[in-house]
This record gives structure tokens, C-alpha cells and sequence, in this order.
């Protein structure tokens, strides 16, 4: 006697996260300042968590508060002057520090882009798991249109979940 497994998959749900995180990025400050790579201001993250003991508002230095598994999207916004030549921001990757929120089937992945922004520039994670965590945020800048020049610039962020 054979038996067939037959494996059915279904489209993807848009997930809607319960945590909400907004990098905005002065794309021509950023830029001036790149050359190293990291840098200390001109990136503005914000998050829908104060109430929940979320601090850094406004810095590099977000500190997002949340429940074990929540979903986080994370979603980065330029802030360009009119007829910015083509300038723009996506993030280009996440990486681990120190904690393990995340924890490997928690962290952040790419989602399609929001808004009319580039693809890249949405990601959703989930805190999996209770504790704190350090976390590094990736972003590249492209400016110029006729002959880019692009800026990968990091820095780290930390999340709580509870």
C-alpha cells in the first residue's frame, strides 16, 4: 500500500505588526557623513511603544518595549528636499549584538514596500522570546541619479520583550 502526502500552501496573509518602528533618515545630512560608515545623528527612529516604557525616541538609540510576540515592522522613510535627484534609503539588513529576542525564526525579513517606497524599505521581525537584545540596523543610501553613489551606514538599537 502507498500513501501520498500532498503539502498545500496558501497565500500570505498581510501581517499587521503590533509594533510599528519609523527610521526616518536626513538623506543629505547622512550622506555628508557616511564616509566612515557609522554615524551619530541625522537618523530619527520613533515607535508606537512609549506607553509600554519605549525610550530614544527621536535617536539612533530606540529602546522598543514590547510583549513576546509581537510583530515589529520596521520601516524606513527619507527625508529629502524636493527634486532630490533620485535620492533614496532602504535597509539592507539587521543583525544580532547581544540577547536573542529575535531568536533565528523571529528576525527581521524583507516585506513589499509600502506606500510607493523602493523595495527594501519595509521589514517585519517578531520578538520570539523574553529578554532584552542589541540589535544592528543596516541602511543604504543611494543619491544622485545620473551616476549614484551609494552609503551603507549602521548602528545599533536595543529591544525589550516581556
Amino acid at each position: 500500500m502507498r500513501a501520498t502526502v500532498s503539502r498545500q500552501f496558501t497565500a500570505a496573509t498581510t501581517l499587521v505588526p503590533q509594533v510599528a518602528v519609523a527610521i526616518a533618515v536626513d538623506i543629505a545630512w547622512v550622506a555628508g557623513q557616511a564616509s566612515s560608515g557609522q554615524i551619530s545623528d541625522g537618523v530619527f527612529m520613533m515607535d508606537n511603544k512609549v506607553r509600554n516604557g519605549s525610550s530614544g525616541e527621536g535617536s539612533l538609540g530606540l529602546h522598543t518595549v514590547c510583549n513576546a510576540g509581537d510583530l515589529i515592522g520596521f520601516q524606513v522613510i527619507p527625508i529629502a528636499a524636493d527634486g532630490s535627484s533620485g535620492d533614496t534609503v532602504i535597509i539592507t539588513g539587521f543583525a544580532d549584538v547581544t540577547g536573542s529576542v529575535f531568536t533565528g525564526a523571529g528576525h527581521p525579513i524583507p516585506q513589499p514596500p509600502l506606500g510607493g517606497l523602493p523595495s527594501g524599505s519595509y521589514w517585519i521581525g517578531q520578538a520570539l522570546a523574553a529578554g532584552t537584545e542589541s540589535y544592528m540596523i543596516q541602511i543604504m543610501l543611494s543619491v544622485g541619479a545620473l551616476q549614484p553613489v551609494r552609503y551603507y551606514v549602521w548602528w545599533d538599537a536595543t529591544l525589550t520583550a516581556r
